[in-house]
């Protein structure tokens, strides 16, 4: 960059000065004679058009005394002369999040791709990355009419080399991270290329961070179109060409994401979309001078290497070479063949002897950290480190900045997409073109939706009827073919095919290597604890469900196996937990029940692994439809059929999910040995149950949040419990591991007996134990689902005794906010809440919902603190309340 910036310099000093002096304001930039160049090319590939030749002029001022014509400026494209440069919004993530999904659904992506583009661009977007949601507007996603499902070239025990077909880049590259992984994770090391690919990758270090997450080394690299000059040149020959790698450490992985090049292609959209210049020293201008104008620097320009210099062009060159040749992408003019390659590489550190590579490699990270630092910095960042820290006060405030114009033009996207009806395939012609597409791609069931492969299972057994419904084996015994010789069933206990079509089913949804369906939930994780020998130990939480804290404290016991119930927030305390005894299994919950707390399986995972424990989840808050344990790193993960799989409360029963062949022998050898298993009507139910889970679930979750946000603003409520809510401490944390946010909530009063006559005062919610039922249920879970733990215990362990939980119904939601009000105004009355708190009141005069005094001291106080907080931030001290 400097050495650019001082040849042009050098070489022309009065023309440098002239061009800093036009640049002052990119509308203030001098035309230039266009031509069409790599750059300007993919600008015209992204709007949709033909490739034209195009002026870095913007529209002249009008002459004076006459107004100007009004100018239109398309989604993407030079911001007129006269508008000012545009500044940020802030917006809540959820609502970026819904509106950039929305508008990805305009390009004809289905529900994976779309999570896939989704969850790779807001991983960006969240770390202040230019690889974010501008791809969306900017058509950098656009789905080409020619695409067709991804096909393997050439694949090996180690290697696999994938035709992207045109299919989305993201998607693609997904799908290599994910075949690198399995070749990993079987052989020790898995390597795969793809190419034809005409979209972008996005933020590598997304991918990185995945495969470091699974304990693996991760080496990606990513082509691009001829976007970068290199050093000397003024002609771009290198993709931006970025590199990302990942590294598992005992602590969390280190992941490096990093360009060749001082900017990227995306980065001079968004400048020229924003109306804003580009920084000093990133790109030069068709005669190689530096420019910080975007528009000259796409039309006949060049972006630099991130160095200015030989370094960074010599490194752009080995990824030029790794993500072209070695992988079949084209390697001259990739824009016009829309041909470009990646390359991803994860190996498994135990392939070269070293089982403590993450305990050691977070000692030298450690080193890194303590270094003695220069006066005026203080903190040593390792890579990844200041992006994470923007994305986790991002997910703490519940809202990002976004450029005005972007927003606009997402907003603008997004209001395109009705839902119900796909529309057309980017590119196609509107009479067939999309269904021409459509035809032509055949999807995988892996591809199907969660709802989807709940109604059309992957097992069956044979049926000479073809029933529409499972056949119901409801026996005991099976004949055999001969005294001598036994059929593949003899006895209920050890097997039956009513039995194997659900444990199949679950373990296809949970994907598990094996799963086993047992009486009851606690049947299931008694079968868990079997698995411990006497004088090992069991780490678990302290906020965890009645039964299996009965289970832990006064069963297991017995038989000599330590239990440790910890605080499972405090990693550190886990930690300790798990290091200091003969620890051989961690069992937890995420989200906690009652008081919904979020366990970081990923990180419990690796401690328990590195200890050489097992780790068993409790999922049934979430099932597999929201959260799927074992792709965090869990070994076991348990599902009660009784919550959501039944979802009428007719079964009880529970089902574990198992990682390996021989955790599921184990498993096995005591579900039939102990008679632990669930019976063919049972499973008949559960079956029958599953095919509507996911629709269930989803409208339960609605109503919980409706629910949720109503009691967050209530006055007699002093705290809510449920990770959907921004407020939420694990909000974040849940996000990141699970893909909804359940129907299960609780919340406090601080008065036991307002909180009785609440749950008993309501019509349509049953008190009673248990959650996931299409009914709405409510309970005090001190006095019913957890009273098995003694009151000190409780209290210890922050479980007041007010406190309310709710397992949300398919009911309307209007509904049931309107019985919970009825509820609280009755129970107000009668603990004479009203004059404890001042006199406020529930309603107005006029009968409309109105906010109590209290609840008005309460915004008060909280309006003073912003204005507290937003005078410290322009340096103000003497800060005075606002008028009340």
């Amino acid at each position: 960059m400097l050495r650019h910036a001082l040849a042009a310099v050098t070489a022309n000093p009065s023309s440098t000065s002239r061009t800093r002096a036009a640049s002052s304001s990119v509308g203030d930039i001098a035309p230039a004679r266009a031509r069409a160049t790599p750059l300007s090319r993919a600008a015209s590939f992204l709007q949709g058009g033909r490739v034209k030749v195009r002026t870095n002029a913007l529209p002249a001022p009008a002459p004076r005394g006459r107004s100007a014509a009004p100018v239109t400026r398309a989604l993407f494209g030079k911001k007129p002369a006269s508008s000012p440069a545009s500044t940020n919004v802030s917006v809540p993530i959820t609502e970026l999040t819904e509106t950039c999904r929305r508008a990805i659904k305009t390009y004809g992506y289905d529900d994976v791709e779309t999570q896939i583009l989704l969850d790779v661009m807001m991983y960006a977007q969240l770390r202040g990355n230019n690889q974010g949601i501008i791809k969306v507007t900017t058509k950098g996603i656009a789905r080409d009419p020619a695409w067709a499902p991804i096909a393997i070239d050439h694949e090996t025990q180690l290697s696999a080399c994938l035709n992207g077909n045109k299919n989305a880049g993201m998607v693609v590259i997904h799908k290599a991270m994910d075949t690198a992984i399995e070749k990993a994770k079987t052989h020790g090391f898995g390597i795969c290329g793809t190419n034809n690919t005409s979209t972008s990758t996005g933020a590598l270090g997304y991918y990185a961070q995945k495969i470091a997450e699974e304990g693996l080394i991760a080496m990606v690299f990513a082509g691009s179109p001829e976007f970068v000059a290199p050093n000397g040149a003024i002609q771009p020959i290198f993709g931006t060409n970025p590199i990302g790698v990942g590294i598992p450490t005992a602590g969390k992985p280190v992941v490096l994401d990093m360009a060749t090049s001082a900017y990227s292609f995306f980065g001079l959209l968004e400048a020229r979309t924003a109306g804003k210049k580009i920084p000093h020293g990133v790109a030069i201008d068709s005669a190689g001078k530096i420019t910080e104008d975007p528009n000259a620097a796409i039309d006949g320009g060049a972006i630099v290497g991130f160095d200015g210099g030989y370094k960074s062009s010599n490194l752009a060159l080995m990824v030029e070479l790794l993500a072209g040749p070695l992988v079949g992408a084209a390697v001259t003019d990739k824009m016009a063949a829309k041909n470009w390659g990646n390359l991803v590489v994860a190996i498994d550190p135990k392939l070269l002897g070293q089982g403590e590579f993450e305990r050691r490699a977070k000692m030298v990270t450690d080193r890194v950290k303590a270094a003695k630092r220069q006066p005026d910095v203080d903190e040593i960042l390792l890579p990844g480190e200041r992006g994470d820290g923007v994305a986790a006060r991002a997910r703490a405030s519940g809202v990002i900045d976004v450029e005005s114009n972007l927003w606009a033009g997402l907003q603008e996207l997004a209001s395109q997409w009705q839902g119900g009806v796909m529309p057309p395939v980017y590119g196609a012609s509107v009479a067939g073109g999309a269904a021409t597409a459509a035809r032509g791609r055949k999807k995988s069931r892996d591809e199907w939706s969660m709802a989807t492969k709940l109604v059309h299972p992957a097992a069956h057994v044979h049926d000479p009827f073809d029933s529409t419904n499972p056949p119901l084996y409801q026996t005991a015994t099976f004949g055999q073919p001969s005294a001598t010789e036994n059929g593949p069933y003899d006895y209920t206990r050890s097997g039956n095919p009513t039995r194997d079509l659900l444990e199949k089913e679950m373990a296809a949804l949970e994907g598990a290597d094996g799963a086993f369906a047992f009486s009851s939930g606690m049947s299931a994780l008694m079968c868990v604890t079997r698995l411990v020998k006497t004088g090992e130990r069991i780490v678990t939480g302290d906020d965890i469900y009645g039964g299996t804290s009965r289970l832990l404290a006064q069963v297991v016991p017995k038989v000599g196996i330590e239990v440790v119930n910890v605080d499972m927030n405090d990693l550190d305390a886990v930690r300790r937990a798990i290091e200091s005894g003969p620890t051989t299994m961690v069992m937890l919950e995420s989200p906690t029940n009652p008081r919904l707390q979020i366990t970081d399986i990923r990180r419990i995972s690796e401690m328990a692994h590195a200890k050489g424990a097992l780790v068993c989840v409790d999922n049934s808050m979430m099932a597999p439809v929201f959260a799927k344990p074992l792709e965090l790193g869990a070994d076991i993960s348990m599902t009660s059929a009784t919550k959501f799989i039944s979802g009428q409360s007719d079964v009880t029963g529970g089902i574990l999910a198992v990682k390996g062949e021989q955790l599921g022998k184990d498993i096995y050898f005591h579900q039939n040995a102990e008679g632990l298993h669930l019976g063919p009507f049972d499973c008949w139910l559960a079956l029958r149950g599953i095919k509507t889970m996911a629709l269930r679930m989803e409208r339960q979750q609605e109503n919980a949040m409706k629910m949720a946000r109503w009691l967050e603003a209530h006055p007699a409520v002093t705290y809510v419990n449920y990770p959907g809510l921004e407020s939420n401490k694990g909000h974040g944390l849940h996000k990141s591991q699970a893909s909804g946010t359940g129907s299960i909530l609780s919340f406090a009063t601080d008065d036991v007996n307002l909180s009785k006559i609440v749950v008993e005062k309501t019509e349509l919610f049953k008190i009673t134990v248990s959650f996931g039922n299409t009914s709405s249920l409510i309970s005090l879970p001190c006095f019913m689902s957890h009273a098995s733990i003694p009151a000190e215990v409780r209290a210890a362990r922050g479980l007041p005794d007010d406190l309310v939980r709710i397992s949300a119904g398919i009911e309307d939601a209007d509904d049931l906010i309107a019985d919970l009000e009825e509820a609280f105004e009755e129970a107000m009355s009668a603990t004479g809440w009203h004059s404890k708190n001042g006199g406020g009141r529930v309603h107005g005069d006029d009968g409309s919902s109105d906010l109590t005094d209290a609840a008005a001291r309460r915004e008060d106080e909280l309006l003073r603190r912003i204005a507290a907080l937003e005078a410290q931030l322009e340096g103000l001290h003497d800060v005075k309340s606002p008028p009340r």
